[in-house]
């Protein structure tokens, strides 16, 4: 998702959620922010469930403010779609075969309410273009920076960011490419720990009233 898609999202969320939904989100986007290598982590490092779907009901807890990547999803032209699988598969060839691969088919059922005009590649580009613009504007990116996708980053990495920063997180992808999977699994939770301790005391709860009054 876009930053400026990140930043609405996040301050509904944190605005509404406990103090322990809050850790959850953090230690979660932790442990997926670690399996990001198929050499250690086979499926687990493709298969991330959504952090904001309500497990209960099946859906998306913040249908509302979803991101335009989450709104194209069964709309994208096909031609377009399949071009964006075929670069997918060529990054895991003679690892995974395309059927593997998760998303690699749209949702057949996903229509639109008014399909009075057609949704070409150009409008979606469009979309995308003004999403970057508002990047330029609350996030300070350069058009470097836009063009190199740093602004477009999934939502557990935008939480890290946020919360702890770019220096924090290149140490750890440095340490994550270096070590081995048993380090990295140790690392996690001793992170996760921290986290849990840490953001009990210091991390404000919306949903008691008493810390508020």
């Amino acid at each position: 998702m876009n930053f400026c898609e990140y930043t609405q999202l996040i301050n509904e969320i944190w605005d509404a959620v406990s103090r322990s939904e809050k850790i959850r989100l953090i230690s979660t986007s932790v442990e997926y922010f670690f399996r990001n290598e198929f050499e250690k982590w086979g499926m687990q490092c493709l298969e991330k469930k959504c952090l904001l779907l309500d497990e209960e009901n099946k859906g998306c807890e913040y249908y509302e403010s979803r991101p335009l990547s989450c709104r194209m999803y069964g709309l994208w032209p096909e031609d377009v779609y399949k071009e964006r699988v075929d670069k997918f598969e060529k990054a895991y060839e003679g690892l995974l075969k395309r059927e593997e691969l998760p998303l690699h088919t749209q949702c057949p059922n996903v229509k639109r309410v008014d399909e009075s005009v057609e949704l070409t590649n150009e409008i979606i580009e469009g979309l995308y273009a003004q999403l970057d613009n508002i990047d330029r504007k609350i996030g300070d990116f350069s058009d470097s920076q836009i063009e190199q996708k740093e602004n477009y980053r999934t939502f557990h990495d935008w939480l890290l960011f946020s919360i702890f920063g770019e220096e924090w997180l290149s140490k750890l992808t440095s340490f994550m490419l270096a070590a081995d999977k048993e380090t990295i699994v140790a690392q996690i939770e001793a992170l996760k720990t921290v986290i849990a301790e840490k953001f009990a005391k210091d991390m404000p709860d919306p949903t008691k009233k008493e810390e508020h009054e």
